[in-house]
């Protein structure tokens, strides 16, 4: 399956890209386009051959320029004979891109740190284990969070969405025994958090415009960071977290 699907991909690209370069394109003759075996014709070959082996980038641009000329040749006068130079390129076309796809395979087993998959897989067992060991390493993200770092929950009573809100992010702090301090800005406070504290300054400070706003502050460096505007989902939380202490590690 992955082979097919590798094979596939390389048959795209080639395919997009108008690479059809293959060594039999230049050296041999393609069946039904009515050439003929001529002695000087064979060594003129040899000698584009070579051509093309020490300068692969006059080899693509040729090899694009035919396989184009061939399909602008099929719509421009579609017939059998103009159907069949295409056809046959685009099976050199093919043939290129799975052998390019069997070397990609042996490469990747004769150097298996080149497998790009062993650390990011793709089959349902893999990502199992994959989102199972990133899942360990945001909670413990989360902890180290937890013992320096903060939350300033900014919100409105009359906010449908904070309203919404409020129960998600006092679970998810009470979860990962974080502190949470909720600072209300029209003076009133939600269910979830009766002690709010009313805004008196703090909402100019961290340039809150929309509400729920949730900042990460770490009262030892003075240092901020925005974790979520908007209803956002407790996982939603945790993964922004992580984003935060993996882009900005050592300032919280």
């Amino acid at each position: 399956m992955a082979r097919k699907l590798l094979h596939s991909i390389f048959l795209l690209i080639f395919t997009l890209s108008g690479i059809c370069y293959a060594d039999d394109y230049y050296s041999q003759h393609a069946i039904g386009w009515h050439w003929y075996d001529d002695p000087k014709e064979k060594s003129i070959k040899k000698e584009e051959h070579a051509i093309y082996k020490n300068n692969p980038n006059l080899a693509v641009k040729e090899a694009r320029n035919k396989i184009t000329t061939a399909l602008n040749q099929v719509i421009a006068e579609p017939s059998i004979e103009n159907v069949e130079k295409y056809i046959a390129l685009q099976e050199q076309l093919n043939n290129r891109a799975e052998k390019i796809s069997d070397l990609w395979q042996q490469a990747l087993l004769k150097n298996p740190e080149l497998n790009y998959s062993i650390n990011h897989p793709t089959n349902n067992v893999g990502l199992q284990v994959y989102h199972e060991q990133e899942s360990k390493l945001k909670d413990e993200a989360i902890k180290q969070f937890s013992q320096k770092t903060g939350l300033f929950f900014f919100y409105k009573s009359t906010c449908p969405y904070c309203v919404r809100f409020a129960p998600i992010i006092k679970s998810f702090a009470e979860r990962n025994g974080m502190t949470i301090i909720p600072i209300t800005l029209d003076g009133i406070s939600l269910p979830e958090f009766p002690n709010s504290k009313i805004d008196s300054g703090q909402a100019a400070q961290f340039h809150v415009t929309a509400t729920p706003s949730v900042f990460a502050v770490n009262p030892y460096t003075q240092k901020a960071f925005p974790v979520a505007y908007g209803l956002t989902s407790e996982t939603e939380l945790r993964d922004n977290i992580y984003n935060i202490m993996t882009r900005y590690k050592g300032e919280l």
